[in-house]
């Protein structure tokens, strides 16, 4: 009888901890399954926060390119815009040279694109000098005025004008080298005549901060319709003026025709 209720009691005291170990277990898998829960939430909420943030971070690149490309845009359109107004003055130089020396019956010719005029070398020199003829010399006599009158009295094309330059050009009968100084003393000698004493115009003294001279020996030849050299036009005294911006400006306009 004692050593049943012995044994009753023993087998409550395992009862007894038995319970308490599986509600330690239970407690402890619900902790877990909590800390499961908080960290995916957690994950989740930094997940959604990155998302957002790589949004909003898109969202801003996006509208910084939206900006640049308005500014480029922009930038374009006054960059075509100043071309245009370039050529326009260009084509106004051009026209009023041709004008002038039409009213002064000056037969010279003129380039439609750049309006370089070309004198063939006969007008100023004989054959393979450098030394300008006096024929040369009434002849430069007559041209220079209307032409530097056109370019330096007129403030609207002053303003623009960057540089005139007087170029030498030859044949190529004989060495580079050779025609290379002919041509350099040619255009030199030009425009040692032009400033000199001998020579005296209207805005002379303005066009010594403009003019230059260049020698280009047969770098740039000139051919006839059957692609053949002609010597005859090749050999010429150019005389060229430049306006300012004008060699940037059209190479972007030359890319801006390529992209249309």
């Amino acid at each position: 009888m004692f050593n049943r209720v012995i044994k009753r009691v023993a087998n409550k005291e395992e009862e007894v901890n038995y319970w308490p170990s599986y509600s330690d277990l239970m407690a402890g898998i619900l902790i877990v399954f909590m800390l499961l829960f908080i960290y995916i939430f957690a994950g989740y909420q930094t997940d959604k926060q990155r998302r957002e943030i790589e949004h909003a971070t898109a969202q801003q690149e996006l509208k910084k390119k939206d900006q640049e490309l308005e500014r480029t845009k922009k930038e374009l359109g006054e960059t075509r815009q100043r071309v245009i107004e370039l050529s326009s003055t260009k084509e106004k130089i051009i026209d009023l040279l041709r004008e002038e020396f039409e009213k002064e019956n000056l037969k010279v010719e003129i380039d439609d694109d750049t309006g370089a005029i070309k004198l063939k070398d006969s007008i100023l020199f004989d054959t393979g000098k450098s030394i300008i003829k006096e024929e040369g010399k009434k002849f430069l006599q007559k041209f220079i005025p209307v032409y530097v009158r056109i370019l330096l009295g007129n403030s609207e094309v002053q303003q623009q004008l960057a540089e005139i330059i007087v170029e030498g050009h030859t044949d190529d009968v004989g060495s580079y080298l050779y025609n290379l100084d002919l041509s350099q003393d040619r255009a030199f000698n030009v425009v040692k005549y032009l400033l000199g004493e001998e020579f005296d115009y209207e805005y002379k003294e303005e066009l010594k901060k403009y003019i230059t001279a260049n020698g280009r020996s047969f770098s740039k030849l000139i051919y006839d319709e059957d692609q053949n050299v002609d010597r005859d036009k090749s050999r010429r005294v150019e005389f060229q003026f430049r306006l300012k911006e004008e060699e940037i400006l059209m190479e972007i306009k030359k890319r801006l025709e390529e992209v249309e």
